[in-house]
């Protein structure tokens, strides 16, 4: 039997090992970068751009010209195609008077400008979802550790009982509820190796990469400080939001301005040759529309409107990004306030007072109720103290955001 428990313990340790080296260290910047590199949001945004780039290069390139052959003249009885027939062959252009092409050029260009400023924001929100997804995960594993603890010592004080029991030192009932309060702490231990799966695998899908194991390196326990952009800068002007909304309002107008050279005339050149009764001759023409009674003003008014709700969208959202950093700046102090002043004390205290009590239980100087009642606070100071690290960092995410800070 000792053999076979020799054994059994050696092979478990082997598999531990295998776990922990099958594990791929996971840093929060790690996580970024797959994701940069992974999230097909990101791939689209930039076949968007490229093919915005292709549109602006359509958009200045001139009109076609165009070629006339023409012959007039031609009757069945006594006809001679080179004496009887008048002939034309001409070219025409259109010049583009009325400033159409640079209009349409710019239009081009703002499209290119906003799918870029978009792609920013896919980004950022990227970002965002994978560092917001990491701590989630990091909150997931630590919990699952602390309760697979607190299972391992609940399995030694019910083998504790359950030897007093048969030894006639215990009362049953205090084997059956040291047995009840172990098996819903087996229970919430099961949970959370689910919920760890769980969080590992949206962190996967954050990272837009598959499954895998991953060891996750970040400190969760150290607060760190969030990133600070440079002095003097306006944060809501660093946001990919402000920067659409921007670059809406230059859209809009760059269409203003290229409705409004539809309604004005451009030019259509001709030049060319005819041939009349043997005779060699040269033409040329000029052709333009007359605007007499559609200027294009209805588009010209849907444009000047919508530059109008391009600028009010514009209002409204910097109204809205300067809120969320006020409420991201109260949330992060108010976060790191409630762990340093809070949380993290009575985290201690419980363990200190748990630490107590245990020893206190094994030298037979208190009963199992005072007992439980340490273990139940220990275990709601242990989550409230990892719900509060979790908080902390999310609160710094938010807070980064909302600054504008580049990752």
């Amino acid at each position: 039997m000792r053999q076979i428990a020799v054994a059994a313990v050696l092979i478990s340790v082997s598999v531990l090992g295998l776990h922990a080296e099958a594990q791929s260290a996971l840093s929060m910047k790690d996580a970024v970068s797959l994701a940069l590199a992974n999230r097909p949001e990101l791939k689209a945004s930039a076949q968007r751009i490229l093919a915005s780039q292709h549109l602006e290069a359509q958009a200045r390139l001139l009109p076609n010209p165009r070629l006339y052959l023409q012959s007039e003249d031609l009757h069945s009885s006594d006809f001679s195609f080179s004496r009887d027939a008048e002939t034309y062959a001409y070219a025409s252009e259109v010049i583009e008077i009325s400033g159409r092409r640079k209009a349409r050029t710019e239009v081009a260009l703002q499209d290119v400008h906003l799918n870029t400023v978009r792609a920013d924001q896919t980004r950022a929100q990227v970002v965002v979802s994978v560092q917001r997804a990491y701590w989630t995960a990091w909150r997931a594993m630590l919990l699952s550790q602390l309760y697979a603890k607190d299972a391992d010592y609940f399995g030694q004080i019910i083998a504790y009982n359950e030897a007093r029991f048969r030894e006639g030192k215990s009362a049953e009932v205090d084997l059956l509820r040291v047995k009840l309060e172990g098996e819903r702490v087996h229970a919430v231990a099961a949970e959370m190796q689910l919920s760890v799966a769980r969080a590992m695998l949206k962190l996967a899908i954050a990272m837009g990469y598959p499954e895998g194991e991953w060891k996750l390196t970040e400190p969760f326990e150290t607060l760190e400080a969030p990133r600070s952009i440079p002095l003097g800068q306006d944060p809501s002007l660093l946001r990919a939001e402000d920067a659409q909304a921007r670059a809406a309002i230059e859209a809009a107008r760059a269409n203003l301005s290229f409705q409004k050279s539809v309604g004005r005339p451009d030019i259509d050149v001709l030049a060319g040759y005819k041939k009349n009764l043997g005779q060699d001759t040269a033409i040329a023409g000029l052709q333009l529309n007359l605007p007499l009674f559609n200027r294009n003003q209805g588009e010209v008014a849907a444009a000047q409107a919508d530059t109008q709700a391009a600028e009010e969208d514009y209002k409204a959202v910097h109204l809205q990004l300067t809120s969320e950093l006020k409420l991201s700046e109260r949330e992060f102090v108010f976060e790191r306030d409630e762990y340093e002043k809070t949380f993290k004390p009575l985290h201690d205290q419980a363990i200190e007072i748990s630490d107590i009590t245990r020893a206190a239980y094994r030298e037979g100087g208190l009963d199992l109720l005072r007992l439980l009642d340490a273990e139940r606070l220990r275990i709601e100071a242990e989550v409230s103290w990892v719900d509060a690290l979790e908080s902390y960092h999310q609160s710094v995410v938010s807070l980064e955001y909302a600054e504008g800070v580049q990752p």
